[in-house]
């Protein structure tokens, strides 16, 4: 995978995205970013681009990604991503291992498009 990007924990947030954020992180996937971590195990969730230019957003195990979510255009990535939150995206409905473990925060992406 090309580049990663790292930050701290998330915390209560459910304001969404909006549409100037989430077009900036679709600018930045397109640059081959990568929005993850690459560690051992599980790698919480990330987002990037695939070889057919669609936008996958998933969980990463061993820094690859485990059938990820797949938007197949940009349009429908950003629409999707400007409605979410800090608070939508902290997996408070899987198990608790899962819950606020490495997910998609504001923080995050914030430092990704930085």
């Amino acid at each position: 995978m090309n580049s990663y990007h790292f930050s701290g924990e998330s915390e209560p947030d459910t304001t969404a995205f909006g549409y100037e954020l989430a077009n900036l992180v679709a600018d930045q996937l397109l640059k081959g970013n990568v929005l993850g971590y690459g560690h051992r195990d599980y790698c919480g969730m990330g987002m990037k681009i695939n070889e057919d230019h669609h936008f996958l957003y998933g969980e990463l195990y061993d820094g690859d990604f485990h059938a990820p979510t797949v938007f197949k255009t940009r349009d429908v990535f950003v629409a999707w991503l400007s409605v979410q939150s800090t608070e939508s995206l902290a997996r408070l409905d899987d198990e608790e291992f899962y819950q606020r473990n490495q997910v998609i925060t504001r923080k995050r992406l914030l430092d990704f498009i930085s």
